[in-house]
């Protein structure tokens, strides 16, 4: 029995990836739901947050 196909293939996100850079972007995240829409989400991650406190109960 063949597995299910992928929504999307990673060349695709190496496409997106590369036009991020090359539009200027340094920052970005890539959401990929199941159904295969991608969201773009640009920006720095806020450094000053710290960790997750739930973090330590996971360790």
């Amino acid at each position: 029995m063949a597995g299910n196909r992928a929504p999307l293939k990673q060349s695709e996100l190496t496409r997106y990836a590369k036009a991020m850079r090359a539009a200027g972007f340094d920052a970005f995240r890539m959401d990929v739901k199941l159904d295969g829409t991608v969201s773009i989400t640009t920006g720095k991650i806020d450094e000053t947050t710290g960790p997750n406190p739930c973090d330590k109960l996971l360790k």
